[in-house]
């Protein structure tokens, strides 16, 4: 070992080793690795749409406001449409509602222009004795707005802003290597490792190793960390780990010469407000913290410490997991950074330091629809940041059923903390609800635009295909496919192809084309196909058509199985032969010449898309449905800092 053990001893580390000592078999499934992307299979398009043409002048990441701090608003007074936002407890409710429900509880947190527009909880906190047995209805524990929750994985972005505060302090370099602080890491061929490989989950490092029960005690468990076998050679795979991020925690430890919970309370917490939160919540806090899961290995349901196997047995403090906070609290670390690492007086990190962690740095390793990471932050991940997706958004999930999504291009942030895994991980299922929020948070902001919304749109179900088609004919050979169009579809899987065939539909052959938009740099559509995230702009898009005669042209969109943006929007549609329009859908009854199979035509408006749990697509109805007893507060209340 490279340095002494000073804390981690007491009663949660005793309690493991108490365990560890008595457990007979242990489940295979008693482990928790963070939770990273779901694995996908192989993209449907290698190149991508190229939107990085006429990005602002002025990063979204820097920033340098005023740093300013939460209140209670309106939601229609920071961009929002309230009765979208209504929406949200019918999606929380549909959660709770399914069987298995995706999670026994949750706390939701909408915010805007440093305005918190919504707030609303429902479920239950405390509900389950194991995953078999329900406790005494009078035992159970209402989830409130001020519920504490185990943030699992969002605890790596403290990890990360504690690190970046000492790269500002010049105690460290983000190319120093691992070894030249912990010189044991060396071992098994990691010499080369850098401390932003292990950041960005590059560092060759396997994804998991079983610390809590195959080594006796906390200085054996922290040498297996530091002298594990690497999977691979740094920088060239991506592999989600919360190993790199232990080590992290370690070296901030060894340099500031405080606990990492210490470290994080007097640089990050304390200097923010945020009193609730906190690596090892006392007992007096248990009935506001959300329980977890009933572990075998334990022999008791978790309640009121970490949940992650490997964090509590090294007594609860762990890079990689640990902290406890609440939706409000969360909201401020989140304010942080929109306000450039200030949050009022509370200078946390510096405006340039806040714009390197949001800076992707692993697209060279990931390649197109590939993971995107910064330093520490999660970015552009489609899984859950869903209708707010942009190559700027940020930040992370945690296994336990929590998320904190920041997107920098509306100053907007979306905290939705639940505990999935209570009674049981078996149960989790929290991505499917964390997209539809997002989504609907993404409608509320109305970032489709106005101008298409009574087009046709396609893109919301996955795994499907819809075409949108018409006949023309062509005769004198110079035939060009006009129409507007906005796309917000996951890169590289959800793909929107531009198409024309002169066979009567047996083959299809894809338009090269260009689209633009005012003030934007024009766009290449070389093979026809767009996908990606689409700059949030209404483009006009041109495809010349090749041939003559009778030709049909159409627009396939095809959705993979998992996971989705706001899908496309067509709006009109003008086709012309040597100039002259021979179809535009703006002219009367033109419109019934497009055949669509898959895209629905008419007003933009909220109604579901389908039977069964409710999604915040662009067609839900006004309808709403019955609440449970939620507990919801919005457009009132006073706002602190915690």
């Amino acid at each position: 070992m490279d340095l002494p053990i000073s804390r981690r001893t007491g009663l949660t580390a005793a309690a493991l080793a108490t365990a560890t000592a008595t457990a007979v078999g242990l489940p295979a499934a008693a482990r928790a690795e963070g939770d990273p992307a779901p694995k996908k299979g192989a993209p449907r398009t290698r190149s991508g749409t190229t939107w990085r043409h006429g990005e602002p002048i002025r990063h979204p990441w820097d920033r340098r406001g005023s740093g300013d701090t939460l209140h209670t608003a309106e939601p229609s007074d920071v961009g929002f449409d309230a009765a979208v936002l209504d929406d949200l407890p019918g999606i929380v409710s549909d959660a709770l509602g399914v069987d298995p429900p995706r999670f026994a509880g949750a706390s939701l947190l909408v915010a805007s222009q440093a305005g918190i527009a919504y707030e609303h909880a429902d479920g239950y906190a405390l509900r389950w004795k194991d995953a078999g047995e329900e406790l005494p209805e009078d035992q159970w524990i209402p989830a409130r707005t001020d519920t504490i929750y185990d943030l699992a994985s969002i605890s790596k972005i403290f990890t990360a802003t504690s690190l970046m505060q000492l790269v500002e302090q010049g105690r460290l370099s983000l190319e120093d290597t691992v070894a030249s602080h912990l010189p044991s890491f060396a071992e098994n061929g990691k010499e080369q490792v850098t401390l932003q490989h292990l950041l960005t989950h590059v560092g060759g490092l396997p994804a998991f190793i079983n610390l809590y029960s195959a080594f006796p005690d906390i200085p054996s468990r922290l040498d297996a960390v530091l002298t594990v076998e690497p999977d691979n050679p740094p920088g060239v795979e991506y592999v989600y780990s919360d190993l790199g991020l232990i080590t992290l925690g370690l070296i901030i430890e060894k340099l500031s010469g405080q606990s990492l919970d210490e470290y994080v309370r007097e640089h990050i917490t304390e200097p923010l407000g945020m009193a609730d939160t906190m690596y090892n919540p006392p007992s007096a806090l248990k009935d506001r913290i959300a329980a977890t899961e009933y572990i075998d290995f334990y022999g008791y349901l978790v309640h009121g410490h970490v949940h992650d196997e490997n964090a509590y047995s090294l007594g609860g403090v762990a890079g990689h997991a640990g902290v406890f906070s609440t939706a409000r609290d969360l909201a401020v670390f989140a304010q942080m950074f929109l306000g450039g690492g200030r949050y009022g007086d509370a200078r946390i990190l510096q405006a340039g330091t806040v714009q390197d962690m949001f800076t992707d740095r692993i697209a060279d390793v990931t390649g197109v629809g590939g993971a995107r990471r910064g330093l520490g932050p999660e970015l552009e991940a489609w899984y859950y940041h869903a209708g707010l997706t942009s190559p700027y958004s940020g930040t992370h999930t945690g296994f336990t059923g929590t998320s904190l999504v920041i997107d920098p291009l509306t100053d907007t942030i979306v905290v939705l903390l639940a505990n999935s895994v209570h009674p049981t991980r078996e149960w989790s299922t929290t991505s499917e609800t964390r997209r539809e929020v997002s989504t609907c948070v993404a409608h509320a902001l109305g970032i489709v635009p106005e101008e298409v919304r009574s087009g046709w749109y396609a893109g919301g179900e996955d795994e499907t295909t819809a075409t949108l088609t018409c006949a023309v004919d062509l005769p004198s050979g110079a035939g060009e496919l006009q129409l507007d169009l906005f796309a917000h579809l996951e890169t590289a899987y959800d793909v929107l192809t531009v198409e024309a065939s002169q066979d009567g539909g047996s083959a299809w052959t894809p338009l090269a084309g260009t689209l633009s938009a005012p003030h934007q740099e024009s766009v290449e559509v070389p093979a026809g196909e767009i996908t990606g995230w689409g700059r949030r702009q209404r483009w006009t898009g041109t495809f010349a058509v090749p041939g003559s005669g009778e030709t049909q042209l159409r627009l396939s969109l095809v959705t993979d199985a998992a996971t989705r943006g706001l899908g496309a929007w067509a709006g009109r549609v003008r086709v012309l032969d040597g100039g002259d329009a021979v179809l535009d859908t703006d002219r009367p009854d033109e419109r019934d010449l497009v055949v669509a199979d898959g895209w629905e035509l008419g007003e933009y408006r909220l109604q579901p898309a389908r039977p069964g749990p409710s999604r915040c697509l662009p067609r839900c109805s006004p309808a709403r449905r019955p609440r449970r007893s939620a507990r919801s507060r919005h457009r009132r209340g006073p706002v602190g800092t915690s």
